[in-house]
């Protein structure tokens, strides 16, 4: 069966919207062309069928019904503004945006993993780090399954193959010797690896891409997975050329930071190209769970490659974005499209978007388009539109946006917070870092999250007395802050 139109994408109204929103919407339309906007013949044919079909509550109830059967298996994609009715003001104003994407099926059976494990084994890693790294390695490969596959690189400033990409249940039988032969005892294999050497993970994202790229394909989830301790030394550019090129196999990325020692900035951007994860592991005990929650997400995917384009109108330019779910990540908004990784897990993804409106003299109406792509496990690539219609009036009746979206923007700017007085700190605005991160105090607690609050009250003694932030403190913030975020309930 063939899907229908989308007759609400196509006005530009949600699938709650009343008659009288049907109707204003096709006005804005008419408004539009009597203004001199050429407008085609086929695009007025629609808009004439969409007023005719929304308008009518029973040919609207047996259009809702199609579509419904239609895209049971597709995606379910929901938009949530702060606001619909703006105020006409000389000034600018912000409005904010849910975009929910939940799974038509939840239910469906999972696909087999192809996952790349990168692993640094430089000097830093000596010790409890690496033991404990390869001890987590070590119970992983008892929780994957036959019919998964993994490879395993280690790096310092060169990179070896440990484990060759393989298919666990038949490893130990490949027809590459070398392959069966580091397959046939596999923790064997892993406590040959010493560390040594410095960091330059572009050695290790390489060989590992390699190996990932050889079993990558349609039937399967294909993953990299780097784990580092330190900053990469000469290759962060090369890095990031490489991150693109892995997304665009549709070959996704998460980026572990093990300890206090490394950048986060690079780990954020080597992870957006995929619409990857990065996180902060504090201490080598840590390494097991997060290993363990993210082949969790990566084993119930459904779609991939999901991404966000829209063409906004005049008045809105896109000041922020925030994936909130299934993990916490800021979003690279120069992207075009915006890459949104993959709708993974039992819950939704959740991003959080806002704009900045342009100050509105005059009564106008607009709308917020969105286009949604995604590729169907096992299958081509589907898109889905959505829209909202905006009105600016004097005298807009006050509306409260839904408690979700405000925790989520509270949270948000608890977010750019912390940033900001990470880059007055650097820049040597020690006073102005250290009353900033105050606040932050009094707004940790006001979260309920004692430990945030008592780490940034260090970070304030430690700016007036010292002259600096540390590492650690920086990254807990930083990464608590993203987890307040991820707990916001859409």
């Amino acid at each position: 069966m063939t899907h229908p139109p989308d007759l609400y994408a196509t006005l530009g109204v949600g699938r709650d919207a009343t008659a009288a929103d049907v109707e204003a919407a096709y006005a804005s339309w008419e408004a539009r062309g009597e203004a001199g906007e050429a407008i085609a013949t086929d695009m007025w044919e629609r808009l004439r069928y969409a007023r005719e079909v929304l308008s009518n509550p029973q040919r609207r109830s047996l259009y809702d019904s199609l579509v419904a059967e239609t895209t049971a298996a597709g995606l379910d994609v929901r938009l949530t503004l702060s606001a619909e009715r703006l105020a006409l003001m000389d000034t600018p104003q912000v409005l904010y945006t849910l975009l929910t994407i939940a799974a038509g099926q939840p239910d469906k059976p999972p696909r087999p993993l192809n996952v790349g494990l990168i692993i640094d084994r430089s000097t830093s890693m000596r010790g409890e780090r690496l033991e404990k790294v390869l001890a987590a390695v070590g119970l992983l490969l008892d929780k994957l399954g036959a019919d998964d596959a993994l490879s395993l690189v280690s790096f310092s400033d060169r990179a070896e193959v440990v484990l060759p990409a393989a298919v666990l249940g038949a490893a130990a039988q490949h027809a590459r010797r070398e392959t069966a032969a580091a397959w046939s005892d596999p923790r064997r294999s892993l406590r040959a690896i010493v560390a040594s050497g410095g960091t330059e993970i572009f050695q290790g994202l390489s060989a590992g891409l390699e190996q990932v790229s050889a079993l990558a394909g349609d039937d399967r989830i294909s993953h990299l997975i780097l784990l580092t301790d330190g900053h990469t030394y000469g290759d962060a550019a090369d890095c990031l050329r490489l991150a693109e090129r892995a997304a665009a196999r549709g070959i996704g990325l998460t980026a572990f930071g093990l300890g206090a020692d490394w950048n986060d900035s690079f780990l954020d951007a080597l992870v957006a190209p995929s619409g990857g994860q990065s996180r902060f592991i504090e201490t080598p005990a840590d390494v097991l769970p997060h290993l363990e929650s993210r082949l969790q997400g990566l084993g119930a995917v459904h779609a991939r490659n999901v991404t966000l384009r829209g063409t906004w109108p005049g008045q809105l330019t896109l000041r922020g974005g925030f994936k909130l779910a299934p993990f916490p990540q800021p979003l690279p908004l120069d992207a075009d499209p915006v890459p949104l990784g993959d709708l993974e897990g039992r819950g939704p993804l959740v991003v959080l978007l806002e704009f900045l409106v342009a100050p509105l003299p005059v009564a106008a109406r607009f709308r917020l388009p969105l286009e949604v792509r995604y590729r169907a496990p096992g299958g081509g690539e589907e898109a889905i539109a959505r829209g909202a219609q905006l009105v600016a009036l004097s005298g807009a009746t006050d509306q409260t946006p839904p408690a979700a979206l405000i925790e989520a923007a509270r949270r948000l700017n608890l977010y750019r917070m912390q940033e900001k007085a990470w880059e007055e700190a650097q820049s040597g605005k020690l006073d102005t870092a250290a009353a900033r991160m105050r606040q932050l105090t009094a707004r940790y607690l006001e979260t309920g999250d004692l430990r945030l609050a008592k780490q940034a009250q260090l970070e304030a003694q430690r700016l007036s007395h010292l002259g600096t932030m540390s590492l650690e403190g920086r990254k807990v913030l930083k990464y608590g802050t993203r987890s307040l975020l991820g707990q916001t309930k859409p």
